[in-house]
C-alpha cells in the first residue's frame, strides 16, 4: 500500500515537473518568435559581408573631400599610432557600447559619409546612458587608408570599418553599430509624432529660408524633415561643434518620446522603425537587449562630444585630438 502511495507521489511530481518545463518552453518559444519577428523586420548585415570601397565617389553638386598631403598624412599617422599604441582598450561587462551612425547617402551606390557618429554607452552600474558625438572633421588613422577625416571610414567600409577606426584610435570596445540615412531618420521622427526643440533666432532664420517654415525663437514643434534639417545646420553658431549638439538634442527628444510610450505603443514603434535601420546586432543579442530595455529606458542621459574643447589642435580646417588625454577623459566619463 505504501509503495503504491509513493509511486502516485512520484507520478504527480513528474507531471508537475513536465507542466513547468512545458510552460518554460512555451515562454522561451514565444520570446524567440517575438525577437525573430523584430530581427527579421530589420536590415541585419554581418560585418564580414561588407566590402571595402577604395575610391569614394563624389556626388553631383559636391566637391571632393579635402585630403592631406601624403607626407603630412604619413607624419600624422605615425604620431597618432605612437600616442595610442601603449594605451589599453577599455572593456566592461557593465557597459554596452553601440555606435549610432547617420549617413548622407542618397542612393545605394555607396555607403555615404557618416555625418553623425554618436556612441551610446549604457552603464548599468551608474544607470546612465552617455551619448558621445565624434565630430566628422576629426583626423584619425583609418585601417588600410592612413590618416584621414573620421567620416571617410564609413564611406570606405560602412559600419564595420568605422567601428574598427574608433576602437583603434580611441581605445574603446564597441559592441555593435546601427545606421540610418537622413530620409530614414526623418521617418522615425514622424513615427513618434515629431519633436519639440528650443531654437534661437539664427537657427529659425536658417530653417525658414531653406524649408519655407515660419519658426521664431523659442520652443517649436518639428516634423521629421524639419528636425533632420535642424540637426544638419552647420554654418550657424559654432559650426560643426554646435551641429553635434543639435544631433544629440534630436536623439534625446526621440528617447523621451519612447520613454513615455506604453508597451503596445513601443511594440508598434519598433515594428515600424526596424525596417529603416541597418545594423550588426544578432538575434541572440537582440533578445538580451530587449530583456533589459524596460530598465535601460529609465536611465538618465548624459551628453558629450569628442574632441573636448581644451583637448585638440587644428590642422587646416580639420581637428587633431590630444589622443592620450582625450582617451583618458572618454574612458573616465563612460566607465566612471
Amino acid at each position: 500500500m505504501e509503495k503504491r502511495k509513493k509511486k502516485r507521489k512520484v507520478r504527480w511530481w513528474l507531471i508537475i515537473l513536465i507542466i513547468i518545463l512545458l510552460m518554460i518552453l512555451a515562454v522561451v518559444a514565444a520570446a524567440y518568435l517575438i525577437v525573430k519577428n523584430y530581427h527579421d523586420r530589420s536590415n541585419y548585415v554581418k560585418d564580414e559581408d561588407y566590402t571595402i570601397v577604395e575610391t569614394i565617389p563624389t556626388q553631383e553638386g559636391e566637391t571632393p573631400e579635402e585630403t592631406l598631403d601624403p607626407e603630412v598624412a604619413s607624419s600624422l599617422e605615425a604620431q597618432i599610432e605612437s600616442e595610442v599604441g601603449s594605451i589599453d582598450t577599455a572593456v566592461s561587462d557593465e557597459v554596452y557600447n553601440v555606435l549610432l551612425i547617420g549617413s548622407d547617402r542618397r542612393d545605394a551606390s555607396w555607403y555615404g559619409n557618416s555625418d553623425s557618429m554618436i556612441l551610446a554607452s549604457v552603464n548599468e552600474r551608474t544607470k546612465t546612458i552617455h551619448l558621445t558625438s565624434f565630430m566628422r572633421d576629426l583626423y584619425a588613422v583609418i585601417p588600410g587608408f592612413g590618416a584621414q577625416k573620421l567620416n571617410a571610414a564609413y564611406a570606405h567600409g560602412g559600419g564595420p570599418l568605422l567601428v574598427q577606426t574608433i576602437e583603434e584610435n580611441f581605445k574603446i570596445d564597441i559592441n555593435n553599430w546601427a545606421g540610418v540615412d537622413f530620409n530614414s531618420m526623418a521617418s522615425i521622427i514622424d513615427m513618434v509624432g515629431g519633436i519639440d526643440i528650443d531654437i534661437y533666432q539664427e537657427e529659425a532664420d536658417f530653417l525658414n529660408s531653406g524649408l519655407g517654415t515660419s519658426f521664431a525663437a523659442g520652443n517649436v514643434h518639428m516634423n521629421g524633415e524639419q528636425a533632420v534639417a535642424y540637426a544638419r545646420i552647420r554654418y550657424v553658431g559654432r559650426y560643426d561643434y554646435e551641429r553635434t549638439e543639435r544631433q544629440r538634442r534630436v536623439l534625446e527628444q526621440i528617447f523621451l518620446k519612447a520613454k513615455s510610450m506604453s508597451l503596445s505603443e513601443l511594440n508598434n514603434f519598433a515594428n515600424s522603425v526596424l525596417p529603416l535601420i541597418t545594423h550588426n546586432v544578432s538575434e541572440t543579442e537582440v533578445l538580451a537587449k530587449l530583456l533589459k530595455l524596460p530598465q535601460w529606458i529609465q536611465y538618465d542621459l548624459v551628453m558629450d562630444r569628442v574632441p573636448y574643447d581644451d583637448l585638440y589642435s587644428n590642422l587646416g580646417e580639420q581637428l587633431v585630438p590630444d589622443y592620450p588625454a582625450t582617451i583618458e577623459r572618454l574612458h573616465s566619463n563612460i566607465y566612471g
